[in-house]
């Protein structure tokens, strides 16, 4: 089954160190990144570290336990779903895998280019058809308030 691909990208009128101190933060998570209330370390740091990632998936409560597959100070954060949760419970299994990336970039004068980037493999041709159709279009949102915000704070 063919991974669904989801960039968005914004230049941030900050050093990449000062994004990075926000973006990499989870207890920072809350005040820019638009999929999450709240982010706690459960264990670990660097890559391998575990984060569960509190928000709300419609009017419901969510949970996401993530893993960190990439850490380079001052580049990149990436993370594996390793659990969903709704109220609770198991999640809807759509995709069979999702995996986050935060990349930085310098760019001209201190402004630093922000890339964010979802990868999900469905579980199944019709999952996938769905996702397309309607999950596409959420995560486009929640990315590009997740940059304006990100951008409000270090503007």
């Amino acid at each position: 089954m063919k991974a669904i691909e989801v960039m968005r990208e914004a230049e941030i009128p900050a050093a990449p160190d000062q994004v990075w101190a926000v973006v990499s933060d989870a207890a920072r998570a809350g005040d820019w990144f638009d999929f999450a209330d709240r982010t706690e370390v459960v264990s670990g740091e660097g890559v391998g570290q575990v984060r569960t990632q509190y928000g709300h998936w419609g009017r419901r409560q969510s949970e996401v336990d993530q893993k960190l597959t990439e850490y380079e100070p001052g580049r990149v954060l990436a993370w594996k779903h390793v659990a969903e949760r709704i109220d609770g419970k198991p999640a809807p299994k759509f995709a069979a895998r999702t995996e986050f990336r935060i990349e930085l970039a310098a760019s001209e004068g201190t402004a630093t280019t922000v890339r964010l980037r979802s990868v999900q493999t469905p579980g199944g041709p019709v999952k996938g058809w769905l996702m397309r159709r309607i999950g596409t279009k959420d995560i486009e949102r929640n990315m590009d308030r997740s940059l304006e915000r990100l951008n409000g704070l270090l503007a």
